[in-house]
């Protein structure tokens, strides 16, 4: 019999056991979580048999996802690596970064034990085990890190086969590139920008409250875990810095155009983007 163990019942690991049982209602699923309302929401409702309290019961697992934010996915990798394991285990996790935990991961690669760097595009700005869906994924990339042994890479896309995503092959600074521009930056803006406007809306009535769907729609991600966005920021620190750059040279060319009246730039650019922005419903590419 297959046990997998969960370190980490939010939003991701809660919708990896889901799909797990859905595909392979065999699997024995243990969770890890402090937070004992995740795990008696999911034992309730029935994708995972068992609460481990803690990393003891990892020597019997025959796959261990960490599903915590990255500060703690790369503290549980050190803490794996002083276990006995089973030499067939794959251990993986669904972190926002990929670099630091890829060299992190060596430690129990040096001991033979195989580590899959794992990233789903898909989540919520939900949190908890009652958040969780078993087609979160659903036609999501789902990125994945060179390993040292390709078969179990198979084995782990066997295991979550029901969650129908498009596995991608991407090295770990290309992904942590890519989702700095995709993923980080979007949480920085939507935080700031709900974050100054309160501020400047402050003592002005209605204020922010009369904010409608325009600015509702740009900054719903503000409302998501705040410690695993610092978390996130700590260890994608790089690139997230170099994006951040490349959009701050955008907006003040934006803000040269509007000082200018510059009107040709400003609405050769809202057309670019809006173009951009129309092919990501249709699932085409339309950039330069």
């Amino acid at each position: 019999m297959t046990t997998v163990l969960i370190k980490g019942l939010g939003l991701i690991g809660s919708s990896l056991a889901r799909i797990i049982k859905q595909g392979h209602s065999d699997v024995t699923v243990w969770a890890i979580d402090p937070n004992q309302d995740n795990i008696a929401f999911a034992r309730q409702q029935g994708f995972i048999d068992q609460a481990i309290t803690d990393w003891q019961a990892a020597s019997q697992a025959d796959f261990i996802f960490l599903a915590a934010p990255v500060s703690q996915i790369i503290e549980d990798i050190h803490q794996l690596a002083q276990l006995s394991l089973k030499s067939s285990v794959v251990v993986t996790d669904v972190g926002s970064t990929k670099q630091t935990i890829m060299d992190t991961a060596q430690e129990l690669t040096a001991k033979g034990i195989d580590f899959v760097g794992g990233h789903p595009m898909a989540g919520s700005h939900l949190t908890g085990a009652q958040a969780g869906q078993v087609d979160l994924f659903k036609d999501a990339f789902y990125f994945l890190i060179s390993t040292i042994k390709g078969d179990d890479t198979q084995r782990l896309q066997s295991l979550l086969s029901a969650a129908q995503v498009i596995w991608t092959p991407i090295s770990a600074a290309d992904h942590d590139k890519l989702v700095a521009q995709i993923s980080h930056l979007p949480h920085i803006l939507a935080y700031t920008l709900v974050y100054q406007t309160a501020h400047t809306l402050a003592g002005y009535h209605p204020g922010i409250q009369a904010a409608a769907g325009g600015f509702k729609s740009t900054t719903r991600i503000a409302q998501a875990d705040p410690t695993m966005w610092t978390a996130i920021m700590q260890n994608n620190q790089t690139d997230i810095l170099q994006q951040l750059d490349e959009y701050l040279a955008d907006l003040q060319m934006v803000r040269d155009a509007i000082d200018k009246g510059d009107l040709a730039t400003l609405k050769n650019l809202f057309s670019e983007a809006a173009m951009v922005r129309q092919s990501l419903n249709r699932g085409e590419i339309a950039c330069k």
